[in-house]
This record gives structure tokens, sequence and C-alpha cells, in this order.
């Protein structure tokens, strides 16, 4: 039977052999891109259209074995592990929420069981469905994708309650801005200097909604995330400028801005907050009293088991509270902390042992990526990830700050969010094959016959 003589044809004959439905079309594109300029050499060497098109389809071969050669390069890479290993820790943080918190505290702030587990469910849901997110398609529209989030958190900001002056859902939102900063960067690319400074500019609205929250977690992951995904877009010449010059332009900026939120987080007369950072105990019933109650709870914490206080209870407003809940946000923002007095350092430490395994596979993961698009999503979300447990573990050791969460183990909705990141990571994990920025799949095939 003979071949295809035309380039429509021979697309369809190769395309029909690649099984992953969502591949072929990147793999259909490539390939056209090589023959067409095959063809266009055969119509310059004098062949007619029909000619020339019969001559590049030929050279090309078999569109069978090249089909089934594509079939077996665009592949999606399943990212089961990672998963498996995400959901056991979604599992144990909504059981660990619910089995240390149930008794509820003295204030009536009974926990409801079905929200740890309808926290569970949203997140594995969450979780699986942005791992098969398409995320070719989603860098297609990566403009809208970051006007929308801008907006999302405006509408946040102005419409839904405010919890201690503070708008408490915007921080969720907030949490994915690094990963939609990078798909920013992914819209800039190939303008120049116009493009880098619109990289730049595109932090702003972004950098807004964290102050005006405010959540002073979400702007520093934005700030120090952001910049580090700008500085590997620079590296990785997507605004085409001279890299030493961006990258002095860069991080001559990046160290105004770090110096300027230091200065507003830590500042003010007497450098009182670095001071009570560092000794809390200089003002234990005030701003101190937080890592003061903290530090004390681990001093009596045991390796395994119920820690013990000399006085195992303590009366305040006339109730009679254990020794983890005079802690507040105990069953929240500290919830490491009681977990280390209940349950005693190993298991917490156990614990930290298996995020930070977590989060070093994909890391991992993303140092082999051969997408420079996909490594950029994913190091983003991975970035966000990793600094909030750096935060969270000095948090829960009574070094307070700001307000911090344990991935998939602090908060209900906070661990949804993370779910939502992680599923990115793997989605741009997964789909690798298709998001090779600019490597023909033509040439990767040559290369690999070769």
């Amino acid at each position: 039977m003979p071949g295809p003589e035309n380039i429509r044809d021979y697309l369809d004959a190769v395309t029909a052999q690649i099984r992953w439905k969502r591949a072929r079309p990147a793999a259909s594109r490539e390939l056209e891109a090589h023959l067409e300029d095959q063809r266009n050499e055969f119509q310059e060497a004098g062949c007619s259209l029909e000619e020339a098109e019969r001559l590049a389809v030929e050279e090309m071969g078999d569109p069978v074995s090249v089909g089934a050669d594509l079939d077996r390069l665009h592949r999606p890479k399943p990212q089961w592990g990672l998963v498996a290993l995400t959901l056991a820790l979604l599992l144990f943080g909504g059981w660990l929420r619910y089995a240390l918190t149930r008794a509820g505290s003295p204030w009536g702030e009974d926990l409801d069981p079905f929200r740890c587990a309808l926290s569970a469910a949203a997140g594995a849901a969450v979780l699986l469905g942005v791992y098969f997110l398409d995320v070719s398609r989603l860098l297609r529209w990566a403009k809208w994708v970051y006007i929308g989030a801008v907006a999302l958190g405006m509408l946040c900001l102005c419409f839904l309650p405010r919890v201690n002056n503070a708008s408490y859902f915007t921080r969720y939102v907030a949490l994915l801005y690094p990963a939609v900063y990078a798909l920013w960067l992914y819209d800039c690319r190939g303008k120049g200097w116009r493009g880098l400074l619109a990289a730049v500019g595109g932090g702003v609205p972004l950098a807004a909604v964290c102050m005006l929250a405010p959540f002073s977690l979400g702007l520093l992951l934005l700030g120090a995330v952001g910049f580090l995904s700008l500085a590997l877009a620079i590296q990785m010449d997507w605004f085409t400028v001279p890299r030493r010059q961006a990258l002095a332009a860069v991080g001559g900026l990046g160290a105004v801005l770090t110096l300027g939120l230091v200065w507003k987080i830590f500042g003010g007369s007497g450098n009182s907050r670095l001071e009570i950072l560092l000794h809390p105990e200089t003002d234990p019933m005030g701003k101190g009293f937080q890592a003061v109650m903290v530090r004390q709870v681990l001093e009596a914490s045991r390796p395994v088991g119920e820690g013990s206080f000399a006085l195992q209870t303590r009366a305040i407003q006339g109730m009679e509270f254990p020794p983890e809940m005079m802690l507040p946000e105990w069953n929240h923002d500290f919830l490491p902390t009681t977990m280390i007095y209940k349950l005693g350092w190993l298991p917490y430490l156990l614990l930290l042992a298996v995020l930070a395994a977590l989060l070093l596979w994909m890391l991992q993961r993303c140092a082999c990526q051969r997408s420079q698009s996909g490594k950029l999503l994913a190091l983003a979300a991975v970035g966000t990830l990793a600094m909030q447990s750096v935060f969270a573990v000095a948090l829960n050791l009574g070094f307070v700050a700001f307000t911090a969460q344990l991935p998939l183990v602090t908060g209900n909705l906070h661990s949804v969010a993370d779910c939502a990141l992680i599923g990115l990571a793997l989605a741009a994990f997964r789909s690798e094959t298709l998001l090779r920025d600019g490597v023909p799949a033509c040439q990767t095939l040559q290369k690999e016959i070769a």
C-alpha cells in the first residue's frame, strides 16, 4: 500500500500512532514545521509544490514507524509515588488535627470531625484534578490566569469577611501567587527589556493583595520565590537581553526591596519586634507571650509520649486549661507544638522527615526537568511549600515573627491549597514531553534513533 504523498496525510498517519491524545497536537505542530522546512528546500531546488511535499515525507520515513517512536517519546510520565506520599501526608494531617484537638477547648471551640474529613477529601480531589491538568493549555492562557488570580484576590479582599482585622480567605489565594507569577514570566518571554520590565511590574499587583490582606508570610513567599523564578528565567534567556546586566538590575532591585521588607517587619523604635523574636522573655505577658509559652511546652515534652508540666492545668478566667491549651492557636498554627507535647519529639521529627523527603523528591524531579517552563512552574510550587515548612518549624520552636503553617498538616483549607500546589508541580512533571520549549520532537526523535 503506497504511503501518503502530502504533508497533511502524512501527519494524520503519524499522529494516529500516538496513543496519548493530548500529545498529538504538539507532536503534529513540531513535525509539520520540520516537513515544511524540507518542502521549502526542495522547492528552492526547482521542484513543484506537490513533488516537494512527496519528497519531504519520503525523506522523513515510514509514518507508522515515526509515529510509534513519537508515541514512545510522548507518553505521560506517571508520578504515582509522589501522589501516594502526598495523599498519605494529607490523610495523616487530617487525622492529626482531629485526634489532637477533638476534645475542644474550654472556650467551646469543639472540632467538627466532618470538617477534617471534608478537607481531606477536598484536598485529594484538588490534588488529582490538578495532577491531570493540561499544563500546556495553562501556559497558553498564562496572562488570563494571572489576571484572574489578581481579580480573585481583590474580590476576597472586598467581599469576604475579615477575622482579627485580616482578610482570612485571601491568604489561601495568595499561597498560589508564586506559581501565578511564574506563569506571568512565561507570558513575558521574548520581549526584550520591555518584557523584563513587564515581568518585574507583574509582581506589584500580587504584592499589593498580600499587603492589603495583610499576609506577611504570603508577601515573603512571593518576594523570595518570585525573585528566584525571575533570576532563573533571565538565566534561561527568556527575555533575550544581556544576562549579566539583567541579573545585576534585578539583584539590585531585590536587595532594595528585601531591606525595605525587613525594615517593615522588624524595624521601628528600638527594633522591638526583632528583640522579641530573639528574646521573648523580655515581655513574657505581652508580645513575647506566644514564644514563651511554646518554649515552656517544648521544655516539658518528652521523646515519646505525652509531656509533663509540674502543674498540669492552669486556671484562666475561672476555667481549667491543659498545658498545651494555654498556648494561643494551639489547634491551628501551633498544632505541631501540640503534637510534640502530646505524642513526643520522635513522632514529630518523623513527620518532618517524611515531609522533607516529599519536598526533596520533588526538587530532584525539578532538577531533572527538561522543559524550562515546567521546571519554573514546578520550582515555584515546591519553593512555596519548602519556605512554608521552614517558617512553620521556626514558629513552633518559639521564634514567633508571623503566622506560618506546616504544609498538609496545619489547617483544613490550607491543606487544600497545599494540594493544589503539589498537584501543579506533579502535572508539570507528568507533561514534561509536551513542554520542551522549542525543542522540536523530530530533532529529539532523530537523536534517539541515532
